[in-house]
């Protein structure tokens, strides 16, 4: 019993490296120049042990899609931020540090390699089938979250339901142009208008 369960630690151990490998490939060589050899190098194992878990890239690429969506789901709110949300002296200051924290979450490496997947599923139908799913899943956890960050108040505003998609679609929009424009995100100037556009629509 405790062999085979040693087993499956290290079967799991092996998986959760050869992932992280692959999110590694991602964020630095993008979709079409990450390989099997480039992930294996990352990972630091030998080709065998590598193909017994994931035969061909694209299987290991669903796999890392999960991953990474399984990863984004379990992200905590930074305590910092945390604090400063139970701080907030009222429902305006509330809107202004729920924004920062949306925005903060574009920032994170899960959002790109993700960026490099969603581009990649356009053509790759077998990278699509899988993502979809997860994409899904994934959308309504971040509903929830941001449900979760305004508080019940501000969700039961008449506006809240149609400002909610429109600053998370702008702030994803944005933080796509970054990939031309590299900069610090703290600066953005549209982050002062979406804390202005929330605050109008909830609070008028």
């Amino acid at each position: 019993m405790t062999t085979t369960s040693s087993r499956a630690d290290r079967t799991r151990e092996s998986r959760s490296l050869i992932l992280d490998a692959a999110v590694t490939c991602l964020l630095r060589d993008g979709y079409a120049r990450t390989s099997t050899i480039s992930i294996q190098a990352e990972a630091g194992m030998s080709r065998g042990r590598m193909l017994h878990q994931f035969p061909s890239k694209e299987e290991l690429l669903v796999a890392a899609a999960h991953h990474i969506f399984a990863t984004q789901l379990e992200q905590p709110v930074p305590p910092v931020l945390s604090e400063r949300i139970a701080e907030a002296s009222g429902p305006g200051e509330r809107i202004a540090v729920v924004v920062d924290v949306l925005w903060a979450t574009f920032q994170e490496p899960s959002f790109w390699a993700a960026t490099e997947l969603w581009v990649a599923a356009r053509t790759e139908p077998v990278l699509a089938a899988a993502i979809r799913p997860a994409e899904k899943r994934l959308g309504q956890a971040i509903w929830g979250r941001m449900d979760h960050l305004f508080g019940p108040d501000l969700v039961g505003r008449p506006l809240y339901s149609p400002i909610r998609p429109v600053l998370f679609t702008s702030m994803r929009g944005t933080a796509l142009s970054y990939a031309f424009d590299a900069r610090d995100p703290s600066s953005e100037p549209l982050l002062e208008h979406w804390k202005e556009i929330a605050r109008h629509a909830l609070l008028a």
